[in-house]
């Protein structure tokens, strides 16, 4: 299969609205830091990382966005144009759009470009398979052996790390999960480090489906998962003692309901993939519908909200 890349230069000021948008009309959104962003974000970046400069944009940020080779991709680029011009966009007249074509395997290797590992809380560690056997770690590290493939979820975002963290404080062995929109399968695994074995992960994407269960098995959790196919929680008919959804904020607006009748008495409804100026909504349709919120993560304008049905 070949994909579609289109690639935006752009400030840095400007990642939260486009990665926001480029999200609900693509496969999926990948974030490019300059090194000197970089380095303002990580303390002793020099001794962490020894990186290629060639393999990252020399200032500001550059966002990628992929569609498969079916869509109509000068469509989407009329899409994208249009959101620039009708939104407030930083310093629009240096902004750049750039596409291509690749190919699947092509784009899979790019991740080993500037995809490493690294510590994403204090007991998870993101481990690309790329990197297993020169990953030192510590005894009570868990590792979360990845590969992304076509899926998104490596970790490194806010919203999935904010996940991770709010993961391995909330879950234990006994709790029956479900992660909504797995992608990678990154939470489901997380979820199976911290000793569940009752796993249920769910996306729409078939693609997502496929990379999960790759995940999975490299992860050796495919016995304990069931991998599924499926619209949020619209065909479940389950009962959870977790639900995990990191997805867009109006994606969890539309599933609240359903969270709290599908949640046993006392669980939790982890999700993400809020935006700042989202969060009060979401926290007051969270209440109003009978959750309790136990914990806001907030991390470079996103947010990750931790509630539990009363």
């Amino acid at each position: 299969m070949k994909w579609h890349e289109v690639s935006i230069h752009t400030k840095e000021s400007n990642e939260e609205l486009l990665s926001g948008f480029l999200n609900t009309i693509s496969k999926g959104v990948s974030i490019e830091h300059s090194l000197d962003i970089l380095k303002q974000k990580i303390d002793n970046f020099d001794d962490k990382y020894r990186l290629d400069p060639k393999d990252y944009p020399e200032s500001d940020i550059r966002i990628i966005v992929y569609f498969d080779e079916t869509a109509d991709i000068d469509s989407k680029l009329q899409e994208i144009e249009g959101f620039i011009s009708s939104n407030e966009i930083d310093d629009e007249d240096n902004l750049f759009i750039n596409r291509k074509e690749i190919d699947e395997e092509d784009w899979e290797n790019e991740w080993k470009k500037y995809f490493h590992s690294f510590r994403v809380s204090d007991r998870f560690v993101i481990v690309p398979s790329w990197e297993l056997e020169d990953y030192k770690f510590e005894a009570e590290d868990k590792l979360i052996k990845l590969d992304p493939g076509m899926a998104f979820g490596t970790g490194d975002h806010p919203t999935t790390s904010m996940c991770l963290r709010m993961v391995e404080s909330t879950v234990e062995p006994h709790h029956k999960i479900i992660d909504v929109g797995t992608g990678s399968g990154i939470l489901t695994i997380g979820a199976h480090l911290m000793g569940a074995r009752d796993l249920k992960a769910t996306d729409i994407d078939e693609l997502s489906i496929k990379v999960a269960r790759e995940n999975f098995e490299l992860n050796a959790c495919v016995d304990d998962v069931v991998l599924e196919t499926g619209d949020l929680l619209k065909s479940e008919s389950g009962q959870y003692d977790i639900i995990i959804a990191n997805i867009l904020a109006h994606i969890i607006d539309e599933m609240i309901e359903d969270a709290y009748t599908h949640l046993n008495r006392g669980g939790s409804f982890i999700a993400s993939g809020i935006i700042t100026e989202k969060r009060d909504s979401i926290v007051d349709h969270m209440t109003r519908t009978g959750f309790s919120i136990e914990e806001i993560l907030e991390d470079n304008g996103w947010v990750s909200i931790h509630a539990r049905k009363a």
